[in-house]
């Protein structure tokens, strides 16, 4: 909007004529639905609301994964094998960050229930 603004000006600056600045509430229009309002939403925000929302199997699932990883590096650390610790802690890494970023997944997808009145 305000880039539209802008070029306007330019061009009523060179036409030579005067024009009044557009009102601010036309500029930010915010839709928030009413609560008893049937709200439609896609097939994908339903499967995202169902696999990463509120009550999301995947965080308890990653968690318990990089908990198991994280065991059995410490049983093959126990048993002296370097090689194969070093490659449960790498596989570790990856499970916890996976987990963080279902984590992260998970809070936007509440956040835009939230905003679709579904929550």
């Amino acid at each position: 909007m305000p880039f539209a603004n802008a070029m306007r000006s330019a061009a009523v600056a060179v036409q030579g004529r005067k024009q009044s600045p557009a009102p601010v509430a036309a500029q930010r229009q915010i839709v928030v639905p009413a609560a008893k309002e049937e709200i439609q939403i896609s097939a994908l925000d339903a499967q995202l609301i169902t696999y990463l929302g509120k009550d999301s199997p995947a965080i308890p699932m990653g968690v318990f994964a990089t908990g198991v990883i994280l065991l059995s590096g410490l049983v093959s650390f126990n048993n002296a094998n370097a090689k194969m610790q070093q490659n449960f802690m790498r596989a570790r890494i990856v499970s916890q960050g996976i987990t963080v970023a279902i984590m992260m997944g998970s809070l936007a997808v509440q956040e835009r229930a939230k905003v679709l009145g579904l929550q």
